[in-house]
């Protein structure tokens, strides 16, 4: 999709660029769905209480963002879609055209894909909106934005590796990239949440707790960057069929180098908080509150890195690897 066209009609945006802010939207909208979720449960049950030992602001603010992301995901899913069938028409003029539209979806490789996103997508939307229990809202939503990420792979260059075992090899290395990365980033506006929220505690409390969620959240992190670091050099060798050389000089390998550089950064900065500020925030006077504050900002700044990785990844999935 890289040699797109402009859309008729003088349209502001080229479909390249629609696709890009669409992708990124969506990307943005469904860590937060699977990240702010799997955050619950490895927080502990106690985290779910209203009493002295849960994060009852942080669990109404994580409901609140959840309430924007679920209709954010909708709506760019929906201009995603409209994205693609644009670029198969040539352009935005003819894509609700009744049969371009059966055409799309019964005639394409995209069509049951997409089907079954718009699906899952509604799914999302309705976990959101249902008066149901907060546990049954994390639960709900889990598989839905799991199974909305790992779709994602028929949409872009994993789905390019055919049928068998390699085809098979690059989805489950997409599949394992993106739930990886979406546990570590979509995790990071519910701590920032729960960071805040030990403010109005009492010092001797909130050392402990600010410690057991950060100690919580990290060993995820650990465990989500591993699996980023592993699949995402795997991914690369698949794209380019083990020819890591292809990767300079082409605008695909600017796009991939640029986007593992800001990873890198916000690795140092995961580094930063697990073995500099923690180890500080230990050590400090029981009413010491620099290092919860350095922390805070840390996370908030690990947090604006992330949806630049998003961008650097949307425009990733639609610019043509090198042959």
């Amino acid at each position: 999709m890289g040699n797109l066209e402009h859309g008729a009609g003088g349209e502001l945006f080229t479909i390249f660029h629609f696709l890009i802010i669409s992708r990124w939207l969506q990307f943005t909208a469904l860590f937060v769905l699977f990240g702010a979720s799997l955050f619950w449960f490895y927080m502990g049950r106690e985290r779910w209480s209203d009493g002295p030992n849960g994060l009852p602001r942080t669990r109404h603010a994580t409901i609140i963002l959840l309430r924007i992301a679920a209709p954010a995901a909708v709506i760019s899913g929906v201009a995603w879609l409209a994205g693609i069938l644009a670029n198969m028409t040539g352009g935005f003029s003819d894509i609700v055209q009744p049969e371009t539209l059966r055409l799309f979806f019964f005639q394409t490789g995209f069509g049951s894909i997409s089907m079954i996103r718009l699906i899952l997508l509604a799914a999302a939307l309705a976990a959101v909106v249902l008066p149901i229990n907060d546990r049954t809202r994390f639960t709900a939503l889990l598989p839905v934005s799991a199974a909305l990420l790992v779709n994602q792979a028929w949409l872009g260059h994993a789905a390019e590796g055919g049928s068998g075992f390699y085809g098979a090899a690059m989805i489950g290395g997409y599949s394992i990239h993106i739930l990886a990365a979406a546990a570590w980033a979509g995790g990071l506006p519910p701590l920032l949440f729960a960071l805040i929220e030990q403010r109005s505690l009492d010092a001797n409390d909130a050392r402990p707790r600010t410690l057991d969620i950060l100690s919580r959240y990290s060993l995820m992190g650990m465990a989500a960057v591993t699996l980023i670091v592993i699949s995402g050099i795997l991914n690369a060798g698949f794209r380019v069929a083990g020819a890591f050389g292809k990767l300079f000089y082409t605008g695909y390998g600017e796009v991939l180098f640029t986007k593992a550089g800001v990873v890198t950064i916000m690795l140092a900065l995961a580094f930063l908080n697990r073995y500099v500020l923690m180890p500080k925030l230990r050590r400090a006077p029981i009413d010491g509150e620099a290092p919860v504050k350095k922390l805070r900002i840390s996370v908030a700044f690990e947090l604006a890195l992330g949806i630049l990785v998003l961008g650097a990844a949307a425009v990733l999935g639609i610019t043509p690897p090198p042959q």
